[in-house]
């Protein structure tokens, strides 16, 4: 579901000045689940400037001609009904698309968010709290230690299997439980034990296994138990993890001739897409989305992703508040990949990162500064450290 709203910089500036109150759009699949006190991102196209938005009421017609005809033409942003001409949105939208989509009008209010308002904050790891050198940068520690003493609560909702996050819970810890390979594992912190699992269907894991060997991927299984990894030295990946040298041989091993998928309950396929050439994608993803109870994301550019169907970061979240009352109304997330837009659905609040995918800053709130910057403490610092 798309939260951002692009706009051209002479209808930002009347919206940021309070004289256009309604944005309007085709009714796309896409904005379809919008609904009254949903919040909304405004985003001047020129600059990047960004402005908070609750919408008060959507406004549904089956065309642009109808939908002016009936709405203010001050609240649309014009000064007169004889510049309220609805051609223009013809400039921005086909003729069919109007006719497949109907359009609405997005009334909204402007709003601000401040630090009292949320309880939670819930971070992706890899492109997200952890720079490129796999570590968090100090500034961002220190203000999620900080937040702890104020009481905050803080979650994690990685790709990473459970093994390869102990580096980093040496210097965080989280208060609630941990939602690891995108949902499919979530283990409790505190007692090292898994409490969800979820394994893809030993047909469906033995269809994706005998492709990606018959292709000569590079790709890690994740089980409950360990990792296994082929390793074509195709990419760097494996030679710049060397904790998986020391996650051997309890936690990590390489596939070998003996390995049979149907000997193991596997909860994710990580797929080094750039092993192979690109010539070879469309085939993996149409292979990962072909069976009903699997699915497959990008967890990075060069990264696939594919669990259970209702393996998810989102279906994690949702967990955590099922069983550990984590409030999602109080609650802001922060990813910067595919498979963190699930999260940017269930939480009232999100941030997604400079460097990510763009699609993942259409579905967010917020939008922060590269991973490798102190990009949460200066989130926290200019934009919740506020008072309305």
């Amino acid at each position: 579901m798309y939260k951002e709203f692009a706009v051209e910089n002479k209808w930002f500036n009347k919206i940021k000045n309070g004289t256009k109150t309604i944005e309007i759009r085709v009714n796309s699949t896409r904005r379809r689940h919008l609904k009254t006190n949903d919040l909304i991102k405004i985003k001047n196209e020129s600059t990047n400037e960004l402005l908070l938005g609750k919408i008060t009421k959507i406004h549904n017609f089956p065309t642009f001609k109808m939908l002016f005809e009936a709405l203010e033409p001050n609240k649309l942003g014009f000064d007169s009904a004889n510049d309220n001409n609805y051609e223009q949105m013809y400039n921005y939208y086909t003729k069919e698309q109007e006719k497949e989509n109907g359009v609405i009008g997005v009334e909204f209010e402007l709003t601000m968010i401040n630090l009292d308002d949320i309880d939670n904050f819930v971070f992706d790891m890899d492109g997200t709290l952890l720079d490129e050198k796999s570590k968090p940068v100090p500034e961002n520690l220190a203000m999620i230690q900080e937040l702890q003493k104020q009481g905050k609560k803080i979650a994690i909702c990685t790709g990473r299997p459970y093994f390869t996050l102990q580096r980093v819970l040496t210097q965080i810890e989280p208060d609630y439980p941990i939602v690891a390979a995108n949902g499919a594992m979530i283990y409790d912190n505190h007692t090292k034990e898994m409490v969800h699992f979820m394994a893809i269907e030993k047909h469906d894991a033995q269809v994706i296994f005998d492709f990606l060997m018959k292709e000569n991927f590079e790709f890690v299984i994740y089980t409950a138990k360990k990792m296994y990894g082929h390793c074509t030295d195709a990419t760097d990946f494996f030679s710049q993890r060397k904790y998986y040298n020391a996650l051997r041989p309890d936690f990590y091993t390489d596939i070998d001739e003996t390995f049979n998928p149907k000997d193991h309950e596997i909860s994710k396929f990580l797929i080094l897409t750039e092993s192979r050439p690109s010539s070879s994608l469309p085939e993996m993803e149409i292979l990962a989305n072909k069976f009903p109870n699997m699915h497959g994301v990008y967890s990075r550019h060069d990264m696939y992703d594919i669990m259970h169907k209702d393996a998810s970061k989102g279906n994690g979240l949702l967990y955590l508040a099922k069983t550990k009352g984590l409030n999602l109304e109080r609650t802001i997330v922060f990813g910067d990949s595919e498979n963190d837009i699930s999260m940017f659905i269930q939480a009232k609040y999100s941030g997604a990162m400079a460097n990510g995918f763009v699609e993942t800053r259409k579905h967010s709130l917020f939008e922060c500064d590269d991973h490798n910057t102190p990009w949460f403490a200066n989130f926290v610092n200019k934009v919740l450290d506020k008072k309305q």
